[in-house]
């Protein structure tokens, strides 16, 4: 069975492989592991880039399932062209991995976060209020979560945002 997904994050282990943190539509936010992704010839290492949307299938052993057959179905490359993009992004990415649990399918976070991209994707070449968009941002995931969204960020998390001190840095 394909799925697809948005890559959130990677850590590498052992010397080739890395955990793939993804977010998908039916399953939530999911650690899949992958394969020889971090060797200079792999074949799908570029296909499972953070901020990628790809499809990929599924083997399932010991311990997390392994990925294979990744391919990139939207790389968002007018996002990644854009420091001040990138720093929106993750923003946005960083609150996934820090308030959203695994296992846990929401539909309207998948929307949430892909529409976020591609307004990010879109907005990157143009003159935009950044700081103002990535409040809003904070707003939008807060609300869809179902907190308050006056409340700080940092206190839902319980731990800081490196991204923020990023963002403030680039943005400044």
């Amino acid at each position: 069975m394909r799925t697809q997904a948005i890559i959130l994050k990677k850590i590498p282990i052992r010397e080739y492989d890395a955990l793939v943190i993804c977010y998908i539509k039916d399953s939530g936010k999911q650690i899949y592991q992958a394969k020889g992704i971090l060797q200079p010839t792999s074949k799908q290492a570029g296909h499972l880039d953070i901020l990628n949307l790809v499809d990929f299938s599924l083997v399932h052993k010991n311990s997390h399932p392994i990925i294979t057959s990744a391919y990139c179905l939207k790389a968002f490359p007018h996002l990644k062209s854009s420091l001040s993009a990138m720093a929106a992004a993750f923003f946005l990415l960083e609150c996934f991995d820090k308030l959203v649990f695994e296992g846990e399918s929401d539909p309207k976070l998948w929307d949430f976060l892909l529409t976020r991209l591609e307004i990010y994707n879109g907005q990157s070449l143009l003159a935009i209020d950044w700081p103002k968009l990535i409040a809003e941002t904070r707003q939008e995931i807060l609300k869809t979560l179902g907190y308050d969204p006056s409340v700080p960020i940092e206190y839902v998390a319980n731990a800081q945002f490196k991204s923020s001190q990023f963002a403030r840095k680039v943005l400044e």
